[in-house]
């Protein structure tokens, strides 16, 4: 029935240096030679008379038949791995990407939860800023970003999920309150500039004029959200910051909201899950998502 495949070693190699781009980092990744890779897939060319790379100087590219075949590969590759998982009792790694912040503040102190009740699932959090793609690679199953879910939320291999829309309030130590509620002009207040570049102006910099009535505030900047609320925790100042990233440390006592003419929310941005049509079915892809919809 399946003589006509191609060699298991032929379709990996494939597959890595199709999810990769390059058959040196596929050769790596496999712990052989590029010339090795190079000869798998030149077999494999030849088997299926059809080209599959674009072979240039510093790279490969996938050819449209190679791009059929790259997303069946992995697939079948992905299922067979869950299911030799399953037989020998190993979990399912499941790789997440996400900004630094949402997986420190949020993803991270909640995931414990996510793993008593599946603990067939290795959950793996790539915290970084730059934006993955998702469309080539695969070494990320699901993506959570932040900003403006695009309007189509679903594309020839991709589904978008919005997930909520953030509110941005005023938060610092109970103690700072103390201190500055009466008196927000001697107060210090700390904003996240984000490094991308095309995400909107909340107006926060307005808001935090129209409170601090004819006077200059002392406004200072980090561009990472984690840096905002540590400097808020150590009772430096006033974060103005997603309520969705400070909800542990509110919860803990931690942090509070301004009380008065402070106490005022902005919205702010969506959080939004991005995910390969390929995962459709994966069990731990489900599971993950529907977990994460609940919380």
């Amino acid at each position: 029935m399946f003589h006509q495949l191609p060699s298991l070693n032929a379709i990996k190699a494939f597959e890595s240096a199709a999810r990769l781009s390059s058959f040196k980092d596929a050769a790596n990744e496999l712990n052989v030679t590029p010339t090795a890779i190079s000869h798998q897939i030149r077999t494999l060319e030849d088997s299926l008379k059809v080209r599959l790379f674009e072979r240039k100087t510093r790279a490969v590219t996938l050819t449209k038949e190679g791009e059929l075949l790259a997303a069946s590969a992995n697939q079948s590759l992905q299922d067979l791995l869950s299911t030799v998982n399953q037989l020998k009792g190993s979990p399912q790694t499941f790789t997440i990407s996400t900004t630094n912040s949402f997986a420190a503040m949020w993803l991270v102190p909640k995931l414990a939860h996510f793993q008593q009740r599946y603990p067939d699932i290795d959950i793996q959090i790539r915290a970084e800023e730059s934006i993955i793609d998702m469309e080539h690679d695969r070494r990320v199953d699901m993506a959570i970003r932040y900003g403006e879910p695009p309007k189509q939320l679903e594309t020839k291999t991709l589904i978008h999920q919005p997930l909520i829309q953030e509110s941005i309030g005023f938060f610092a130590t109970p103690d700072y309150w103390k201190k500055h509620n009466e008196n927000l002009s001697e107060a210090v207040f700390f904003c996240t500039q984000w490094k991308n570049p095309n995400l909107p102006n909340l107006g926060i910099e307005e808001t935090i004029k129209s409170i601090v009535a004819n006077t200059q505030p002392h406004i200072r900047y980090f561009n990472d959200e984690n840096l905002t609320a540590q400097a808020a925790l150590s009772g430096q100042g006033i974060a103005i910051i997603s309520q969705l990233t400070v909800a542990n440390s509110i919860k803990n006592g931690w942090l509070m909201q301004g009380t008065d003419k402070i106490a005022r929310s902005i919205t702010g941005l969506h959080y939004y899950l991005v995910m390969s049509k390929r995962l459709q079915t994966n069990k731990a892809a489900i599971h993950f998502k529907e977990w994460l919809l609940l919380q």
